[in-house]
């Protein structure tokens, strides 16, 4: 019986063996069709531990976006900065306190539109009146006080707008159009993020605002919008700007943009300027984002829509189908990706250009310095010491020099010299 019992194991073990050579075989013959059948054992050997890899890098990409989701859900309020000496922080559900009185009053702090998910909130947020309203609000933001002056600050996670459904776009819009309604003006450049302050809604034009109203953001469709209601000076508005991790929000994006968190330095002279340039670049994307809007509506396909309606769980979904049946292709990945990248092409513009500018106002060295190290008549020479050295091989081809000078060529022939000059 004892003997039985092996037996089936060998046979169970050999079976084993002849699938895991089978399986092996296959895939080596596949493997060796990617690499048009010169692929050796050791090659082979090496494809198996780049797969790992891969896979393991995989798996790491994926743990780190669950994290990533994780964080995002949990909302931003705990990135708010820490109260400092001689401040006070309060929840806006503290009414009874003079600071929170003041902004509740005179601040108009309001919610942001994308943040109310669906019609059932909304329709909380109407019977529950002021009381739910402050309820929403406090899920996103604290008031500070530091004497006289008193600010709301509020960090809230906008996710990315649902552009496949009516609803989805319709609250796109919407937002766009609030902000390209503002009359802005640059205030500062923080840690790579733009703020700028709000001087007048234009759909309110006869009123001027009785508060500074400071907005910067992180990202596009899906961003980290920053927002401060407040009485405060330059001073306290910045030390208060200052104090949050502006790489630890810029993580949580599923997109991170290239130039938040990144050291980026811009002169405190400069700031303002920077800053609406950056802002600009946010409206001239949505204007694209808007044209593509359009052309959707254009093609609407009914059917699409009408599904969409029934499959969208809540005003930032978007439904199972292409509202457009395929007419209007619109990547929202692609612009959250482009537009990082046309800031950081920006901020590296403006940094060369402030650069080059710092060097012409030191009396016009810098200029002239660089005029002079593309003639060729102020080039080094080549040698130092007075010996003859050997004459250079003839040649037709220019002698490039990679530093945007010209180059020279010199031969020496008996007491003659004969220089040429090229450049590019």
């Amino acid at each position: 019986m004892i003997l039985d019992y092996q037996m089936g194991i060998l046979r169970i073990f050999g079976f084993m063996v002849v699938v895991i050579s089978t399986i092996a075989g296959l895939d080596y013959y596949q493997q060796g069709k990617k690499h048009e059948g010169t692929l050796s054992v050791s090659g082979y050997v090496e494809t198996i531990k780049q797969r790992f890899a891969q896979q393991q890098e995989e798996r790491e990409a994926k743990a780190v976006e669950r994290d990533r989701k994780k964080r995002w859900k949990a909302g931003s309020k705990s990135h708010l900065p820490a109260v400092g000496a001689g401040w006070a922080q309060y929840e806006l559900t503290e009414t009874g306190s003079d600071a929170v009185d003041t902004v509740i009053v005179g601040y108009s702090p309001a919610p942001l539109m994308s943040s109310i998910t669906d019609t059932a909130e909304l329709m909380r947020l109407r019977t529950a009146g002021k009381e739910g309203i402050l309820r929403k609000l406090s899920e996103t933001g604290l008031v500070y006080a530091k004497g006289g002056e008193v600010a709301w600050f509020d960090i809230s996670l906008k996710p990315k707008s649902a552009r496949n459904t009516l609803a989805g776009m319709a609250l796109s819009r919407q937002q766009n159009f609030m902000s390209l309604t503002a009359i802005k003006k640059g205030f500062a450049v923080i840690d790579g993020v733009a703020f700028v302050e709000i001087i007048q809604d234009m759909t309110d034009p006869t009123d001027a605002l009785d508060y500074r109203k400071i907005t910067g953001r992180i990202g596009i469709d899906e961003e980290v919008v920053i927002r401060m209601n407040t009485n405060a000076s330059d001073a306290t508005i910045l030390e208060l700007l200052e104090a949050v991790d502006y790489a630890a929000l810029n993580s949580l994006l599923t997109y991170p943009s290239l130039v938040v968190g990144q050291g980026v330095s811009v002169s405190k002279e400069r700031q303002p300027e920077v800053a609406e340039k950056m802002d600009q670049l946010y409206t001239e994307m949505k204007l694209v984002q808007e044209k593509t809007t359009d052309e959707k509506l254009k093609n609407l396909d009914v059917a699409a829509v009408m599904v969409n309606s029934l499959t969208a769980s809540d005003f930032n979904s978007d439904g199972i189908m292409d509202i457009t049946g395929g007419e209007v292709f619109e990547n929202q990945d692609i612009l959250q990706i482009g537009y990082s990248r046309a800031q950081k092409l920006l901020l590296e513009s403006d940094q060369r250009q402030a650069a080059l500018a710092e060097e012409d106002e030191a009396g016009g060295a810098g200029f002239f310095n660089r005029l002079k190290n593309k003639l060729p008549a102020f080039a080094a020479p080549e040698y130092k010491d007075t010996a003859v050295k050997p004459a250079p091989k003839k040649t037709s081809q220019p002698v490039r020099v990679h530093k945007g000078g010209l180059g020279t060529s010199c031969a020496q022939v008996g007491s003659i010299k004969r220089c040429s000059a090229s450049g590019q």
